[in-house]
């Protein structure tokens, strides 16, 4: 790609790439980057192409420790100088912004006008990272993931930059892109911008914290809400805070969920405690951020996910077993109503790697999908984080190579190598 008039060259912009402190998994590259446009976006990863080099696309670096170690690293893209509002229209409740904004950022903006984008993740964390790691918290519930927000997507590839506007706009193979990109972890190109269908904030929301005597009683306590009138935006099974429990979240008109916490508390013979407005809040940010994927060095979280009638016994299984491999589970957290289940874990076994890969191996055989979302670099050596090989693998490799052919972005980091 020949540089635009005026814009930086992009093999310049390669060899004078300014050393910070950071690294992948150990790997700690030669330089970062930091292009202000797609087309020097592009035009960089092209140069990084012709000569081979492994780049590895860097937000706010929240998830850093999600995926396989690199094969190889010798330049950090960021996508700082990516951020900002593009265009807002409240009125049309749309969104367009830069692949680096930060997610605090959005949240402030969109806070000004009575809206929001109803995804938990930390205020440091960027758009096209989110985009890129696909992770969704509790309130998926109630909303969706940040894929079903999505409606356009513009993204830097080596040498080229697609665009893809409105969830109908599909490329000529057919591919709905931005459901493409979502969850690709950056191996198939930079998020340079993203157009988002925004939602009105909740007029009021109210939490119910029940608590039960162990992990049958909570998903007995789920299974009744789930079996009810209620239409909760987040439901969780969770021994947060050392005991047994279960958390309702409730969003909506004060009136109606004043009438919904009274038929919890019908429902439920145990003790409850009410969260209302700001508390439940910050109650549900403390508990998603004892799931960031930032862990001390002798922890790891893990994932599975089942269909939701299999939920139970997913979690019970679980728990049962993990306990016989060394592992210690100070968290625990179960989406009875999404089919999934985090745990953290901890273990003094004189082979973490192997322990972890057994643990992944069990949970493996009790879900549909598991893997490892963060664990020490030592312990993720010999063996694929993300769990079986799934059937869409050749698909998979056949748009890596479509879209990244040279192995530029990300490289050995994400499902079967990739």
């Amino acid at each position: 790609m020949t540089p635009v008039p005026g814009s930086p060259d992009p093999a310049k912009m390669l060899a004078e790439a300014p050393f910070v402190e950071v690294s992948v998994d150990g790997l700690v590259p030669g330089g970062m980057i930091e292009p202000e446009s797609a087309a020097e976006a592009a035009a960089v990863l092209a140069e990084g192409a012709r000569h081979r080099f492994a780049c590895a696309p860097i937000g706010g670096g929240t998830k850093l420790a999600l995926g396989n170690p690199p094969e190889r690293l010798d330049v950090a893209l960021s996508t700082r100088r990516l951020g900002g509002i593009i265009d807002y229209v409240p009125t049309d409740l749309v969104l367009s912004v830069g692949g680096g904004t930060k997610i605090g950022d959005v949240r402030a903006v969109l806070a000004e006008h009575g809206q929001g984008l109803p995804i938990d993740a930390p205020d440091d964390a960027t758009i096209g990272g989110l985009i890129a790691t696909a992770l969704a918290g509790p309130r998926r519930l109630g909303y969706g993931t940040l894929r079903d927000l999505l409606i356009g997507i513009t993204v830097a590839h080596p040498g080229r930059i697609t665009h893809a506007g409105g969830m109908v706009v599909k490329n000529v193979s057919g591919f709905d892109l931005p459901r493409v990109y979502h969850g690709s972890l950056g191996t198939l190109g930079v998020v340079v911008s993203a157009n988002f269908k925004v939602l009105p904030l909740p007029r009021h929301e109210t939490t119910l914290l029940v608590a039960c005597d162990g992990l049958t009683e909570a998903l007995a306590a789920a299974r009744r809400v789930r079996g009810s009138r209620l239409r909760p935006t987040a439901l969780e099974v969770t021994n947060s805070g050392g005991a047994w429990g279960m958390a309702v979240r409730l969003e909506g008109r004060p009136d109606t969920l004043e009438a919904a916490a009274e038929e919890i508390q019908r429902l439920d013979e145990g003790d409850v405690w009410t969260l209302e407005g700001g508390e439940s809040a910050a109650w549900w940010r403390d508990y998603f951020a004892a799931q960031d994927l930032r862990l001390g060095q002798d922890e790891a979280l893990l994932r599975a996910s089942v269909r939701l009638r299999d939920s139970a016994e997913l979690a019970e299984g679980a728990l049962a077993a993990l306990p016989g491999l060394g592992f210690n589970l100070p968290l625990v957290a179960v989406s009875p109503a999404l089919g999934t289940l985090v745990v953290k874990v901890r273990t003094e076994a004189a082979d973490p790697a192997t322990a972890l890969a057994r643990g992944l191996d069990l949970l493996g055989a009790l879900a549909d999908y598991a893997s490892v979302l963060s664990a020490p670099v030592a312990w993720k050596r010999g063996f694929d984080v993300w769990g079986k090989t799934p059937d869409t693998l050749d698909l998979m490799r056949s748009l890596k190579h479509e879209f990244d052919p040279a192995r530029v972005l990300n490289p050995g980091r994400f499902v079967g190598f990739i």
